[in-house]
């Protein structure tokens, strides 16, 4: 799966971080949807630690579609709470 961070870049991330992801990517909603700004900060955080972390970063001069993309990791509580108003659960 390619993952785009806004203003950071791209990573490709398989196998098992995948399925982590998604139990992040859920817990990350969870606290948004209960209004949790201290939980959604902690998640998102870790989220973009996974895919730093275990994701391969695809160099800026390499043209790949991404199959998810990533607000910057300063967004907000309240914009998240808007840009993730529809985002599907289970990604991979």
């Amino acid at each position: 799966m390619i993952i785009r961070i806004l203003t950071e870049g791209q990573y490709r991330l398989e196998g098992e971080a995948l399925s982590e992801l998604d139990r992040l990517d859920d817990r990350l909603l969870d606290a948004l949807a209960a209004g949790n700004r201290e939980e959604y900060d902690t998640n998102f955080r870790e989220v973009l630690t996974l895919i730093r972390g275990r994701g391969s970063r695809i160099p800026d001069t390499e043209l790949v579609e991404s199959d998810l993309i990533l607000p910057a990791p300063d967004t907000t509580f309240e914009e998240a709470r808007s840009l993730f108003a529809g985002y599907p659960r289970q990604l991979s």
